[in-house]
């Protein structure tokens, strides 16, 4: 008369119940399901390597931090002082160009012409917008002008 209460013969069996293992055709539509999911998303797959920008960006503004605590040890003309040129004529602030930036917004194909000397010469046609900055080293004022461009540019063409 050794039984076992009820309770603990329905714990035990419990405790050897094991979860069957997944089918490989399971796993494997689970599998396409979640790379279909990250191709979605745009998340970089693990082979993709991703772009080091912000490593650059980073080096950049540190350079940048580092000359703007070099500019401002550095003694600079008394304000009160008035800005001459040579012959003692008063100067015109001196800027410094710190940067140009040409862009190409369109290329635009005109076709093959034939030169004065019959020869074939491919046309094209280039809109561009430059942007040039400069900035007075006095006061960190920072100048842009930005102006469009066009160029027509002419390419010889060889049949050979």
């Amino acid at each position: 008369m050794n039984e076992e209460p009820e309770e603990t013969r329905l714990e035990s069996a419990l405790l050897r119940l094991a979860p069957a293992a997944p089918s490989p055709a399971l796993t494997q539509g689970v599998d396409e399901e979640l790379k279909l999911d990250m191709n979605w998303l745009g998340a970089p797959s693990r082979t993709q390597r991703r772009s080091g920008w912000l490593h650059s960006v980073t080096w950049a503004a540190l350079g940048a931090a580092a000359a703007v605590a070099v500019m401002s040890f550095l003694p600079g003309p008394p304000s009160n002082a008035p800005v001459t040129g040579p012959g003692g004529m008063a100067a015109a602030p001196m800027v410094m160009p710190i940067s140009t930036i040409r862009e190409w917004e369109d290329v635009r194909n005109d076709g093959i012409h034939y030169s004065r000397e019959n020869v074939p010469e491919q046309h094209l046609r280039v809109l561009a917008r430059e942007r040039q900055t400069w900035i007075d080293p006095r006061d960190g004022a920072e100048m842009t002008v930005e102006y469009p461009r066009e160029q027509k540019v002419v390419l010889p063409i060889s049949f050979q």
